[in-house]
Parts: structure tokens; C-alpha cells; sequence
């Protein structure tokens, strides 16, 4: 992973997942609300066991060219609130922005904040120019958080596990850095 310390932002701590964080990263994946816009929109259908191997698995294998997942945390109380990433899509065949939060952790600015720090990071530490990101029609708030980074729309995917077209939003280096 690029993200070689960690990120920090006025409210929040970007840093390598760790085992610590598997109990809210497991019941955020089994909320219908937060899994809603998702893929096609069903909850984790691994059983707890599952998931915490395949959650080792993935902090084993972070792979040092690579930008990567962090987990972030509050910066005052050090309480996981979800993750934030840039990393190759197969869907996109091109390098994503994500993001996936706990609920409690929704309406605060934190994922614009995360994101935002992510994207500054990456440029700032990697020669990439051009990042996707992708967000279901009917996801207002992500599209939301996607705007105020000054991501725009490029073109849309059609999903297979949704059966919709997806929107496909990108920015690019100098667009970031004429936004911010």
C-alpha cells in the first residue's frame, strides 16, 4: 500500500485495516441500509466465521504498489466509522474511489473528508492522473459527496448485479488541483 503512515484530517485518522476493526466492518456490511446501493443491494450472505477469513485474507495481501483500503476512525475518540479506497475496479478496469461508512457515522462530512484526504494523499505520493468512482442512480448521497470533490460525470456501466446503468464519475489530477 502507497498510504505508508497515516492519513489524518481536522476529525479524522486514516489507517491500515486491522483485526480490531472486523466487528463494526461486519455488522456495516449486514445493515440493509448501508448495503442498499451496494452491488445489488443484499446484506453480507457470508456467515461471521466467513468473514473474518476473508477479511485476514484481504490484510495479508495488501500489496505495496498498490493504493489500498483504510479504515477510518474518529480523531477523538479512535472509533471505527467505516473505510475509504483507491484501488484497481475490474469492473472500471481502471483505478476506483470507495467508501463505505457505518450508519451512525452518516450526515457528519466524513466521507467527503476521508476522500478528500485519499485523493490528496494519492496524488501527492503516486504519479496516477485519472481516478473513477461509481455511484447508484438512486444513491443521492454519494453522488453528493462525489460532487464536492469535483468528481464529473464521464459515462455510465451497465451493472450486472443491479441490471441498471451505473454512473461513472472521474477526476483528474489537474482538476483536483484547480478544485482545491
Amino acid at each position: 500500500m502507497i498510504f505508508t503512515s497515516p492519513v489524518v484530517t481536522p476529525r479524522l485518522l486514516l489507517k491500515k485495516e486491522s483485526l480490531n476493526d472486523f466487528e463494526r466492518f461486519f455488522a456495516m456490511s449486514k445493515d440493509p441500509e448501508v448495503m442498499q446501493y451496494i452491488g445489488d443491494g443484499r446484506i453480507f450472505h457470508w456467515s461471521k466465521e466467513t468473514a473474518l477469513e476473508k477479511f485476514k485474507t484481504r490484510l495479508d495481501q495488501t500489496d505495496n504498489n498498490e493504493p489500498g483500503r483504510l479504515a477510518v476512525y474518529t480523531k477523538n475518540c479512535n472509533f471505527y466509522i467505516g473505510w475509504c479506497e483507491i484501488r484497481y475496479s475490474k469492473f472500471l478496469d481502471h483505478i476506483e474511489l470507495g467508501y463505505r461508512y457505518c450508519r451512525d457515522a452518516w450526515f457528519n462530512g466524513y466521507a467527503t473528508e476521508a476522500a478528500f484526504a485519499l485523493l490528496f494523499e494519492l496524488y501527492r505520493l503516486s504519479d496516477i492522473d485519472r481516478i473513477l468512482a461509481c455511484a447508484h442512480p438512486q444513491n443521492m448521497r454519494s453522488m453528493r459527496v462525489l460532487e464536492k470533490l469535483g468528481f464529473t460525470y464521464a459515462f455510465s456501466k451497465l451493472s450486472r448485479p443491479t441490471g441498471m446503468d451505473i454512473a461513472v464519475h472521474r477526476i483528474d489530477r489537474k482538476l483536483f488541483a484547480a478544485k482545491h
